[in-house]
């Protein structure tokens, strides 16, 4: 690992999670817990057999106030159903005088999962300085690069100097430094001659007074950067793009018969060319919605138009969207055109993790204005054999308009039935479907105009064959 620190990086604020227990104010000592593994579920943190953590996601941080010495240490990935499994158990001698940041880092899905460890002192120059410590926690880049990166700290708009101000390689850190407030930009770049820049933060300001670890963490929000920055201040973290991500959206044509095929506009006149034309009744925009698969858009305001193919002088939905940097949005067109066409807009997200399925039901049925859904374990005999009997639903009085969230769901073949708000009336059963660890999928619920069941669904992500 070689340094040439030039200038530093940003400061954070975002709401987190702490815990104190044991012991009186003279022994403590402190001990950060940071969750950086892109594919481990949330977690709970233990200490000397007590849970003082509960629910600690990727990319979040708790400060806990230990008694100095001997301690054990214990992170749990929380499964579905609510049971949990060790994934880190580490001993340590802690010190009154020292924090200590423990860093779940790796991956749980090819068992690389491990505590990193950083100590600190916490000694200062200057209380009106930055004081910066910088680590290196994403598996994603390290398996992309091969090997250490190159990190260029300079101020905001400055050419890419000649030389980095660091480089490092999975696992390793640099600092602390210090640094003054101001305007700085943070590029990380694949060695070469000349290098390549992977990771642009774009313009940061930076504060007077903070003390900052900053790691690159793997990007599972949008965009083709492998890294984001994870900026952690105390218990307090934010998360830094790469400047260019932009934002991406995809679209489901969901309000059934007399509704016709439809053309998208995104941010021009309905006079102009369409983004997409001639979008049938339960067709998606892109047409394989894959995960990942989205019309990319700028950030800011943006435009969306929907006409009737043949008559593009009357729109059905004509909507502003405001997209920050790496905003995914899923629109659906739903409703009728007697009562109106509603523009139903979720958000995205497509982390996936390895220990589970998420399963996400969104309900774009007009038609149903509440309904029960269940996810029921596949019979032997297939989903003709599978009924609900005595099945508490996932989803109860599940209504028109919204969705459900990502479900932590077990991997496995599962049957899902959509019913009556009193589970008296079948209105569709699903085939049965695989749902694997580390999948993402997305059901759209819909009148079903082919006949057979009363409703069906439109699949997306995972349930869409690449």
């Amino acid at each position: 690992m070689k340094t040439n620190f030039i200038l530093p990086l940003v400061a954070a604020s975002s709401v987190l999670l702490a815990g104190c227990f044991g012991g009186d104010s003279n022994s403590k000592t402190s001990v950060r817990v940071v969750h950086a593994s892109s594919d481990a579920p949330a977690v709970n943190v233990g200490v000397d057999g007590d849970t003082v953590v509960s629910g600690a996601d990727y990319k979040q941080a708790a400060v806990l106030k230990p008694d100095a010495g001997t301690t054990s240490i214990a992170v749990d990935g929380i499964l579905p159903g609510g049971n949990t499994t060790t994934v880190i158990d580490t001993d340590a001698s802690l010190r009154f005088d020292i924090r200590y940041d423990v860093i779940a880092v790796g991956k749980v899905g090819d068992q690389t999962i491990e505590p990193l460890i950083l100590t600190d002192d916490g000694a200062r120059d200057s209380e009106d300085s930055v004081r910066l410590r910088v680590a290196h926690l994403s598996p994603d880049a390290q398996d992309a690069v091969g090997g250490p990166v190159e990190v260029y700290l300079t101020a905001a708009g400055d050419p890419l100097p000649a030389e980095a101000s660091f480089s490092f390689s999975f696992k390793e850190s640099v600092g602390p430094i210090e640094v003054p407030a101001g305007d700085y930009q943070v590029r990380v770049a694949i060695p070469g001659n000349p290098p390549t820049v992977v990771f642009n933060s774009g313009r940061l300001p930076l504060s007077a007074g903070s003390d900052l670890l900053i790691g690159a963490v793997d990007n599972t929000v949008f965009g083709s950067a492998p890294i984001s920055l994870l900026v952690v201040n105390g218990s307090n973290t934010t998360e830094i793009l790469d400047a260019d991500t932009d934002a991406g959206v995809r679209a489901v044509h969901n309000s059934a018969s007399p509704t016709p095929a439809v053309d998208i506009y995104l941010n021009e006149d309905p006079d102009g060319t369409p983004a997409a034309s001639n979008i049938a009744f339960g067709e998606t925009v892109p047409t394989a919605a894959t995960t990942g698969a989205y019309v990319p858009l700028s950030t800011g305001d943006n435009r969306i138009v929907v006409t009737a193919t043949t008559v593009t002088s009357s729109s059905v939905i004509d909507a502003t969207l405001d997209f920050a940097n790496g905003d995914i949005r899923t629109v659906v067109a739903a409703g009728t055109l007697a009562d109106g066409i509603d523009a139903l807009v979720f958000n995205d997200n497509n982390r996936r993790i390895a220990t589970e399925a998420r399963l996400r039901v969104i309900h774009g049925a007009v038609e149903a204005p509440s309904v029960d859904v269940f996810v029921v374990p596949t019979a032997s005999g297939g989903a003709g054999a599978t009924l609900i009997g005595n099945s508490t639903p996932v989803l109860d009085n599940f209504a028109y308009g919204t969705d459900s969230g990502y479900l932590g769901v077990a991997e496995g073949d599962y049957v899902v039935f959509i019913t009556s708000d009193d589970g008296a009336t079948e209105l569709y059963k699903s085939p049965s479907l695989a749902l694997d660890a580390g999948g993402v999928y997305t059901a759209v619920a819909r009148k079903n105009d082919a006949g057979g069941s009363v409703a069906t669904v439109t699949l997306l992500d995972d349930f869409v064959a690449p």
